[in-house]
């Protein structure tokens, strides 16, 4: 089978094809014939290295993917050959960047028959964040006033369409006016041309914001602070910015407000069972047309490298989506 194979951890034209054995499903597992495979920010992470968690090399990028059940090993008796799924591999051991994947069948999900293929491939960590984050960690509530942060990010996006469902008032935070205008948010703030601060005040009446959602850190993080309401949450759930940013705990204090670190892969590891039905229960809406995959770039097997390169340069809205088959 053809994949993509990274030798050394780099930028995406460190990735070269390579022909591999087909893998053979194990117990408990199936294998996948891959539709496509989605590449987020925190994909580019790992591929540079640069994750807290790293693959053993040589690896095939992409733990989230799209396609139909091929074959299934010892006592695997849930799926049958050919339905269509879509996986989330939390271990990160990757393989979807191929035209076959094997992994545990506990992260394979089958798909209502309103979603597509290949936008299925960029929906289960996106908005498996997002919805944990938002209605597990955050208690985010019907008519509560939401600040994105980095809204034009495949996981900001999915925080706008769970927040929709929800009923909350969305303010989404940004640098690009064309691209801000295309996100279904109440409110846009471009921070290149605005304090965020004054603008997130002045639309709340000066009372500030109850919830952020912020995958950005150092500026952001900051103008969180300044803008939050009393009893507020901020949730961290990256630091796309490269900084890291430094609470002051007096307004912490004074302001009774929670800083809640989301982290949804780990939050399958560690929650156990309560983890997994909170991601059935997105499932369900998911299946029920409450919330649905947001946009994504869709690039073909052999233009995966440039498409990646611009994924880094953040070109685009939304996550990048490779059509293997």
């Amino acid at each position: 089978m053809k994949a993509w194979q990274c030798h050394r951890f780099g930028e995406p034209m460190e990735l070269a094809i390579a022909e591999l054995p087909v893998p053979q499903p194990g117990a408990g597992e199936v294998r996948l014939r891959v539709c496509a495979a989605g590449f987020g920010f925190g994909e580019t992470l790992v591929l540079k290295g640069r994750y807290q968690k790293t693959p053993d090399l040589p690896y095939v990028p992409c733990s989230e993917m799209s396609g139909w059940i091929d074959a299934c090993g010892e006592g695997v008796a849930d799926f049958a050959v050919g339905e269509r799924v879509a996986a989330f591999d939390v271990s990160l051991r990757g393989g979807g960047l191929a035209q076959y994947c094997v992994l545990p069948a506990r992260f394979v999900h089958r798909l209502p028959a309103h979603v597509d293929l290949v936008d299925a491939a960029g929906f289960l960590m996106n908005h498996w964040t997002a919805f944990n984050a938002l209605v597990r960690r955050g208690m985010l509530q019907q008519g509560e006033v939401l600040v994105v942060h980095g809204a034009t990010g495949g996981t900001a996006a999915a925080a706008i369409d769970v927040a929709r469902a929800i009923g909350a008032r969305i303010i989404a935070v940004g640098g690009d006016d064309e691209r801000l205008a295309g996100l279904r948010a109440d409110h846009v703030i471009n921070h290149r041309r605005s304090s965020v601060r004054d603008e997130i005040l002045a639309l709340t009446d000066g009372r500030g914001a109850d919830v952020f959602f912020d995958p950005v850190g150092g500026d952001a993080f900051d103008a969180s602070m300044r803008a939050i309401a009393p009893g507020g949450r901020i949730l961290v759930v990256g630091f796309a910015s490269g900084q890291p940013a430094v609470a002051r705990t007096n307004v912490v204090l004074v302001k009774m407000i929670s800083i809640i670190g989301v982290e949804a892969r780990l939050a399958l590891e560690r929650t156990g069972d309560v983890g997994w039905a909170d991601f059935q229960e997105m499932l369900r809406w998911l299946e029920a047309g409450r919330i649905g995959p947001s946009p994504t770039l869709r690039i073909t097997f052999d233009e995966a490298v440039a498409g990646l390169q611009s994924l880094l340069e953040r070109r685009h809205t939304g996550k990048c989506v490779v059509v293997v088959a």
